[in-house]
């Protein structure tokens, strides 16, 4: 009779420990959820946006896109006006992009505010244009040209040896010659880059940066 009732207390006793293993574990398990919940729910909102990068190595193409005119008229009001070039415009003098890229950015003078960030795809030809969110202010930040059909207000053109380059627009303010990059810098309070990149040589495309506040 004592050995029975010391094993139904020993069976009893296995079994309380069997509930409270399996009542610690889930609470680990939703605290775990929990947990993650918390975290990523904070996290999302402020995680930095991506940065304006620079354009990527792309192959010249012979292939047509918008005219060879419009795009110089394009350039040289875009120079003229530093930038001052509105998306509508774009598409009105460019015609429809084959695509257009969008991407959220941190705007770097009010705290909390997402801009977005949108680029115009053409055959041999990108505008990468920032809209502020809320206000009807759109800027041109950076055209980029990698046709051979298009030749800049200077002459330069893509597939022009890198001599040509250094004849035509001198020397560099700096170069980069991990991209291959020939950086023509302006200096005054509006500064706008020209940024000629280079392979094996030759030019493979040309870039304005813009500067705007």
């Amino acid at each position: 009779m004592h050995t029975s009732c010391v094993k139904h207390d020993d069976i009893m006793t296995r079994k309380l420990v069997f509930v409270l293993v399996c009542q610690v574990a889930l609470s680990l398990v939703i605290s775990a959820c929990s947990s993650a919940e918390s975290t990523r729910s904070g996290t999302e909102p402020v995680a930095a946006p991506p940065e304006v990068s620079r354009v990527e190595d792309v192959e010249p193409t012979r292939e047509a896109g918008p005219p060879s005119d419009v795009v110089s008229q394009l350039i040289q009001r875009a120079l003229q006006s530093d930038g001052s070039v509105s998306y509508d415009a774009l598409v009105q003098r460019l015609g429809a992009p084959r695509r257009v890229e969008t991407r959220p950015i941190a705007n770097q003078y009010v705290d909390g505010q997402v801009d977005t960030l949108r680029t115009l795809v053409y055959t041999g030809i990108e505008a990468l244009v920032y809209d502020v969110k809320n206000s009807p202010k759109i800027f041109l930040v950076r055209l980029s040209i990698s046709s051979t059909q298009y030749t800049t207000p200077e002459g330069l053109y893509v597939g022009a040896k890198e001599d040509q380059v250094l004849n035509i627009l001198g020397t560099p303010t700096r170069r980069n010659d991990s991209t291959g990059e020939l950086i023509y810098q302006e200096t005054d309070s509006k500064p706008t880059a020209m940024v000629v990149r280079v392979r094996n040589g030759r030019v493979v495309a040309i870039n304005w940066e813009f500067y705007f506040a």
